[in-house]
Protein backbone atom coordinates (compact mmCIF):
# COMPACT_ATOMS: atom_id res chain seq x y z
CA UNK A 1 0.00 0.00 0.00
CA UNK A 2 1.30 3.45 -0.94
CA UNK A 3 2.25 5.86 1.80
CA UNK A 4 -0.02 8.87 2.10
CA UNK A 5 1.83 12.15 1.55
CA UNK A 6 0.68 15.00 3.74
CA UNK A 7 1.71 18.58 3.00
CA UNK A 8 0.79 21.48 5.24
CA UNK A 9 1.17 25.23 4.97
CA UNK A 10 4.52 26.18 6.46
CA UNK A 11 6.39 23.04 5.40
CA UNK A 12 9.85 23.70 3.96
CA UNK A 13 11.29 21.50 1.20
CA UNK A 14 14.78 20.95 -0.15
CA UNK A 15 15.93 20.46 -3.74
CA UNK A 16 19.39 18.94 -4.17
CA UNK A 17 20.90 20.52 -7.27
CA UNK A 18 23.19 18.11 -9.12
CA UNK A 19 24.97 17.10 -5.88
CA UNK A 20 26.54 20.60 -5.87
CA UNK A 21 24.26 22.62 -3.57
CA UNK A 22 20.82 22.76 -1.95
CA UNK A 23 17.95 25.20 -2.43
CA UNK A 24 14.76 25.49 -0.43
CA UNK A 25 11.13 26.41 -0.91
CA UNK A 26 8.15 26.75 1.40
CA UNK A 27 4.47 25.93 0.93
CA UNK A 28 2.77 29.20 1.93
CA UNK A 29 -0.87 29.18 0.76
CA UNK A 30 -3.68 27.60 -1.19
CA UNK A 31 -5.00 29.77 -4.02
CA UNK A 32 -8.72 29.36 -4.69
CA UNK A 33 -8.33 31.68 -7.68
CA UNK A 34 -6.08 29.09 -9.38
CA UNK A 35 -7.88 25.79 -8.81
CA UNK A 36 -7.08 25.76 -5.07
CA UNK A 37 -3.49 24.86 -5.89
CA UNK A 38 -0.52 25.07 -3.56
CA UNK A 39 1.51 28.27 -3.67
CA UNK A 40 5.22 28.04 -2.92
CA UNK A 41 7.93 30.61 -2.42
CA UNK A 42 11.38 29.57 -3.60
CA UNK A 43 14.34 31.12 -1.84
CA UNK A 44 17.39 32.50 -3.67
CA UNK A 45 20.28 31.30 -1.56
CA UNK A 46 22.30 28.23 -2.52
CA UNK A 47 23.51 26.17 0.43
CA UNK A 48 26.37 23.65 0.54
CA UNK A 49 25.40 19.98 0.37
CA UNK A 50 26.44 19.42 4.00
CA UNK A 51 24.21 22.27 5.28
CA UNK A 52 21.90 21.22 8.11
CA UNK A 53 18.60 23.06 7.49
CA UNK A 54 17.79 25.86 9.93
CA UNK A 55 14.19 26.91 9.28
CA UNK A 56 14.59 30.36 10.85
CA UNK A 57 17.56 31.13 8.58
CA UNK A 58 15.97 29.67 5.43
CA UNK A 59 12.67 31.59 5.61
CA UNK A 60 14.48 34.91 6.15
CA UNK A 61 16.13 34.57 2.74
CA UNK A 62 15.10 36.68 -0.25
CA UNK A 63 12.39 35.10 -2.43
CA UNK A 64 13.46 34.09 -5.94
CA UNK A 65 9.96 33.36 -7.24
CA UNK A 66 6.42 32.27 -6.36
CA UNK A 67 4.56 29.50 -8.16
CA UNK A 68 1.51 27.23 -8.12
CA UNK A 69 2.33 23.52 -8.19
CA UNK A 70 1.45 20.07 -6.84
CA UNK A 71 3.97 19.45 -4.08
CA UNK A 72 3.21 15.77 -3.43
CA UNK A 73 4.10 14.75 -6.99
CA UNK A 74 7.56 16.31 -6.60
CA UNK A 75 8.00 14.26 -3.41
CA UNK A 76 6.85 11.07 -5.16
CA UNK A 77 9.33 11.68 -7.98
CA UNK A 78 12.20 12.45 -5.56
CA UNK A 79 12.62 15.99 -6.89
CA UNK A 80 12.39 17.44 -3.37
CA UNK A 81 11.85 16.38 0.22
CA UNK A 82 10.50 17.92 3.40
CA UNK A 83 13.07 19.28 5.86
CA UNK A 84 10.96 21.14 8.41
CA UNK A 85 8.25 23.68 9.11
CA UNK A 86 8.05 27.39 9.87
CA UNK A 87 5.07 29.52 10.81
CA UNK A 88 6.80 32.51 9.14
CA UNK A 89 5.14 32.68 5.69
CA UNK A 90 6.10 36.16 4.56
CA UNK A 91 3.60 38.77 3.35
CA UNK A 92 1.24 36.36 1.58
CA UNK A 93 -1.47 38.98 1.05
CA UNK A 94 0.77 41.18 -1.13
CA UNK A 95 1.77 38.41 -3.59
CA UNK A 96 0.36 38.90 -7.09
CA UNK A 97 0.31 36.69 -10.16
CA UNK A 98 -0.28 37.35 -13.85
CA UNK A 99 -1.99 35.18 -16.43
CA UNK A 100 -2.93 35.46 -20.07
CA UNK A 101 -6.52 34.50 -20.84
CA UNK A 102 -5.31 32.62 -23.93
CA UNK A 103 -2.96 30.53 -21.70
CA UNK A 104 -0.04 31.15 -24.02
CA UNK A 105 -1.75 29.55 -27.01
CA UNK A 106 -2.36 32.75 -28.98
CA UNK A 107 -1.07 32.88 -32.55
CA UNK A 108 0.29 36.31 -31.66
CA UNK A 109 3.69 36.79 -30.06
CA UNK A 110 2.14 39.28 -27.68
CA UNK A 111 -1.07 38.75 -25.74
CA UNK A 112 -3.49 41.62 -25.10
CA UNK A 113 -5.72 39.67 -22.75
CA UNK A 114 -3.89 39.68 -19.38
CA UNK A 115 -5.25 39.58 -15.89
CA UNK A 116 -3.70 39.79 -12.43
CA UNK A 117 -4.71 38.76 -8.91
CA UNK A 118 -3.69 38.40 -5.29
CA UNK A 119 -3.85 34.91 -3.76
CA UNK A 120 -7.47 33.91 -3.19
CA UNK A 121 -8.86 37.16 -4.63
CA UNK A 122 -10.84 37.86 -7.81
CA UNK A 123 -8.88 38.46 -11.01
CA UNK A 124 -8.59 41.90 -12.60
CA UNK A 125 -8.35 42.29 -16.38
CA UNK A 126 -5.54 44.64 -17.46
CA UNK A 127 -5.50 44.08 -21.25
CA UNK A 128 -1.94 44.53 -22.49
CA UNK A 129 0.81 43.52 -20.05
CA UNK A 130 2.48 46.77 -18.98
CA UNK A 131 5.84 47.33 -17.32
CA UNK A 132 4.01 47.67 -14.00
CA UNK A 133 3.04 43.97 -14.06
CA UNK A 134 5.53 42.27 -16.39
CA UNK A 135 7.72 41.03 -13.53
CA UNK A 136 4.89 39.30 -11.67
CA UNK A 137 5.21 35.54 -11.53
CA UNK A 138 3.13 33.45 -13.90
CA UNK A 139 -0.05 32.29 -12.19
CA UNK A 140 -0.72 29.04 -14.04
CA UNK A 141 -0.39 25.63 -12.38
CA UNK A 142 3.22 24.68 -13.13
CA UNK A 143 4.19 21.04 -13.42
CA UNK A 144 6.55 19.86 -10.68
CA UNK A 145 9.41 18.99 -13.12
CA UNK A 146 9.30 22.58 -14.40
CA UNK A 147 9.52 23.90 -10.83
CA UNK A 148 12.62 21.75 -10.23
CA UNK A 149 14.06 22.95 -13.55
CA UNK A 150 13.64 26.61 -12.63
CA UNK A 151 15.16 26.03 -9.18
CA UNK A 152 18.17 24.41 -10.86
CA UNK A 153 18.63 26.65 -13.92
CA UNK A 154 16.76 29.89 -13.16
CA UNK A 155 14.35 29.37 -16.08
CA UNK A 156 11.27 27.37 -16.92
CA UNK A 157 11.66 24.93 -19.78
CA UNK A 158 8.55 26.30 -21.53
CA UNK A 159 7.77 29.54 -23.36
CA UNK A 160 5.09 31.90 -22.10
CA UNK A 161 3.79 35.09 -23.81
CA UNK A 162 4.65 38.62 -22.71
Amino acid sequence: MATRIVTKIGYVFCVDVDNQYKRFFQYIADDMTMLNTRVIRVFKRKYPMDYIPNMEEIVKDEVDFYAHTIIKFGIQENLWYKVGKSSELGDVESIMFRESADYGFSREKKSYDWYIWHIGQPTQSIGELTDKYKDLDIGILIAYPSIAERIKTGKYSFWYPH
